[in-house]
Order: structure tokens, then C-alpha cells, then sequence
């Protein structure tokens, strides 16, 4: 369906951004530093994890409320990232997620994201997580 909206087409500098903050989330994660999504996640973001039985969040505060509860991986990894080109201000990225939880076992998962340009840079507007 055509909406007359043009695509945003990233540059290199911005697919190098964008991996950035992707890379940067994991760290946040393991780190525990949650009062720092903001740099990561718009304030509007949307987190959809339903795979893992989670209702989406919507929102930062609700997001991280979410993250901050027990049961998350203690290791995230986030590999094979692909940006795309989106619909009007915002691209696409697909990439690779690797967790470690207790007891060593490793989780693979799909994270599909939209991406938004915003005064402090790219930002993860919505994040869809599949098991792989």
C-alpha cells in the first residue's frame, strides 16, 4: 500500500550509529544500568517481547519496569545487524541476539527494530523480540 510517504534511506554514518546503539543496549543490560534506556529507547518506545509470555510495554518508564524485573539474560550480545531503509524518519534493523542466562545456556533470538533520528541521535523507537 502506497501511503505517499517517502523512505528514509541510511547512510553509512547512520547504519554505524545505529549498530552503536544496538551494540550499547547489551551493555546497558549487563551492566544493570537501566536509568540509562534513554539512551538507547525513545521515550515513546515500544517493547514487544511476547515470545518470552510478556505483555508489550509501551512507553520508557514501562519498558524499563519490564527489563527490570528477574528472569533476563545476564549476557546479551547483539550480532549480524542489518539497516534497511523505513518508512518516513525512521529505518529498519534487523539483527542477532545471543543471551546467556543461569546456568549457561545460551538463547538465540531475532530482534526486529524501527529507529528514530532524534535530537540526541538514532534512538530504538520499536523493538520486536522472536526466538530463534
Amino acid at each position: 500500500m502506497d501511503t505517499g510517504r517517502t523512505a528514509m534511506k541510511p547512510t553509512n554514518e547512520d547504519a554505524v550509529e545505529i549498530a552503536r546503539v544496538l551494540a550499547l543496549w547489551g551493555h546497558i543490560m549487563d551492566d544493570r544500568e537501566l536509568d540509562r534506556l534513554g539512551e538507547v529507547l525513545t521515550e515513546d518506545a515500544v517493547w514487544d517481547a511476547s515470545a518470552f509470555g510478556l505483555e508489550p510495554a509501551v512507553g520508557l518508564e514501562a519498558v524499563t519496569a519490564v527489563l527490570g524485573a528477574e528472569g533476563h539474560a545476564r549476557a546479551h550480545h547483539t550480532t549480524n545487524i542489518v539497516v534497511s531503509d523505513g518508512p518516513g524518519d525512521e529505518v529498519r534493523a534487523q539483527s542477532k541476539g545471543l543471551g546467556v542466562v543461569d546456568g549457561g545456556t545460551v538463547i538465540s533470538a531475532v530482534y526486529t527494530d524501527e529507529l528514530r533520528h532524534t535530537a540526541d541521535g538514532w534512538r530504538i523507537s520499536k523493538r520486536v523480540i522472536r526466538v530463534n
